[in-house]
């Protein structure tokens, strides 16, 4: 489906259906490029165990601690706190991966390991995928611990899980705590041209672009053409896109130079008659 007026769009509603995890526990550590992240169907890198089933409620569960912001005598002023994203697990499958993943440790001919803690000491990267009901795909690829194990009381006849967080590292690799990718399916309206319109006859504010979910910075209801332009190419280090061209003053003519999703998330638009902006 494509916004209505209102800028709701049932089709981008994420309702997740499937996904994995995986890890690599040996050899040095590889990432997804922002490329190999971006494609569908997406690659494992050599080395990854994708670490099974996930209860039906246990799939992944974002969170973390934001760490006390440092303020000053002058009111107004802060500095940011240490943060520290996390992601939980609730993992169904107990085998020889999960057990080594949960306890990092092997276990010898007789199926034994030796407790000595309650997580592991190691880093490992991590690749999590979530697949949507209208086939989007969120892809997070980082360098991660595990920070808790919370086993399932053990219930005759339901799953025994074991709810897994893993803490996101900052590696200078992957120039954060993870790397994330938004790709939004062909079946939702990937093309290379489209049409922006505004509609009610505003007389100030601005509204804002999305391409393939990356919005753009605000842009003037009276934008000219280069301006929308620059706004659009403004996100390439995050889109991949770049070289888009707009025509016109309303509606404008945008050309990508590969297939891609474009809306209009949200606008501010003053004056006029019910000022919004349409996308086709």
């Amino acid at each position: 489906m494509a916004q209505d007026n209102e800028g709701n769009d049932l089709g981008a509603v994420g309702v997740p259906i499937t996904g994995f995890a995986a890890v690599q526990l040996t050899g040095g550590p590889t990432y997804l490029s922002s490329a190999e992240g971006g494609t569908i169907p997406i690659v494992v890198p050599a080395g990854y165990e994708k670490v099974g089933l996930f209860k039906v409620d246990g799939g992944p569960q974002e969170g973390g601690d934001a760490g006390d912001a440092i303020e000053f005598f002058q009111s107004g002023y802060k500095i940011a706190g240490d943060d520290q994203p996390t992601i939980q697990i609730n993992l169904a499958q107990f085998d020889s991966r999960v057990r080594r993943l949960i306890t990092g440790k092997n276990p010898d001919a007789n199926g034994m390991i030796t407790i000595t803690g309650l997580t592991p000491d190691t880093v490992f990267p991590l690749l999590v995928v979530t697949k949507y009901k209208n086939k989007a795909t969120r892809v997070r690829n980082g360098l991660a611990r595990i920070s808790a194990v919370e086993k399932d009381q053990e219930t005759r006849g339901e799953v025994d899980g074991r709810a897994v967080t893993f803490e996101w590292v900052y590696d200078e690799t992957v120039g954060g705590f993870y790397r994330e990718w938004l790709i939004m399916p062909a079946s939702v309206g990937a093309k290379t041209a489209w049409t922006v319109t505004i509609n009610g006859g505003p007389t100030g504010g601005t509204f804002t672009l999305s391409l393939n979910g990356v919005n753009t910075a605000p842009i003037a209801y009276n934008a000219a053409a280069a301006a929308v332009a620059a706004a659009l190419n403004g996100i390439s280090g995050v889109t991949g896109m770049s070289g888009i061209t707009v025509s016109g003053t309303g509606p404008y003519a945008v050309t990508l130079p590969s297939a891609g999703v474009l809306a209009a998330p949200t606008h501010a638009l003053t004056g006029g008659t019910t000022p919004s902006v349409a996308v086709a």
